[in-house]
């Protein structure tokens, strides 16, 4: 079970800003597994693709860097971009900005291997408000963070979710869809049952519009039950030949003081 809760906590350090075969893996001295993670966004002027590779059960440390591959993001309109390793493991292409509705295929070569994926970035969805609600939750008062926002009608949409409090680095909170809510004015309710919110807390949240490959994956993310009896890694875009993502996503932010 170790090598999958690794590939979790590997995509939680690698961006901080993350198909339809499950990847299982031999738990108990299997075999090193690429782990190529990819992001292009309308918010960085530069994006990053991360290689690297699980390791045994006994090391100390998640995972490997890879160094010496070759990685280009090819736009739709012909533009490519190339990125160059800026630490170990580590690819980047300045003056590269995501635009909207504009498909993006990577592309990486490793030890001969080649491995590609393709992603659309959606249009933008914004908030147009946010503010602090308070329920009540076993007796107790519990604040959490509400937005609003117009979805976009007769369009699948795909959301995910991470926010920011008091400075402190970014975390997932969930992803969702709007299957039952298209086209609607909605009311979101964010909040994480491991952090308490308070007065005075300042709360900043990354609303991504993500496409319906990257939503699969942190969908299966946030489904993991360690307790079941097999429990599989999340969908790859990849293949067999390798774990990860690619997302090319929209994003925006949104701030509050909790009151």
């Amino acid at each position: 079970m170790r090598h999958i809760f690794l590939f979790i906590l590997l995509l939680s350090t690698l961006l901080w800003s993350s198909c339809e075969d499950v990847i299982n893996v031999n738990l108990n001295g299997a075999n090193p597994q690429l782990v190529i993670v990819g992001v292009v966004s309308n918010w960085a002027n530069e994006q990053q693709v991360t290689i690297s590779r699980t390791v045994a059960f006994d090391k100390d440390y998640a995972s490997e860097p890879v160094s010496g591959a070759e990685v280009e993001v090819v736009a739709g309109s012909g533009r490519v971009f190339r990125f160059v390793e800026k630490t170990p493991g580590s690819y980047v292409a300045a003056n590269f900005q995501g635009r909207q509705n504009e498909r993006y295929d990577l592309h990486v070569r490793v030890a001969g291997r080649e491995f590609t994926a393709t992603s659309t970035m959606p249009n933008l969805v914004t908030a147009d408000s946010i503010g602090t609600a308070v329920r009540n939750l076993f007796g107790e008062e519990q604040k959490f963070i509400s937005i609003k926002y117009q979805d976009p009608p007769e369009v699948p949409n795909y959301y995910r979710y991470l926010w920011s409090v008091n400075g402190r680095a970014f975390e997932m909170l969930y992803v969702t869809r709007d299957k039952f809510n298209d086209g609607k004015y909605i009311s979101e309710d964010l909040a994480d049952f491991d952090v308490e919110l308070f007065s005075g807390d300042s709360v900043v949240v990354q609303m991504q519009c993500i496409d319906k490959a990257a939503y699969d994956f942190w969908n299966a993310v946030q489904s993991i039950n360690p307790g079941t009896a097999a429990p599989a890694n999340p969908p790859s875009v990849f293949g067999d030949g390798a774990l990860g993502y690619f997302s090319a996503h929209a994003m925006s932010e949104i701030s509050t003081i909790v009151q």
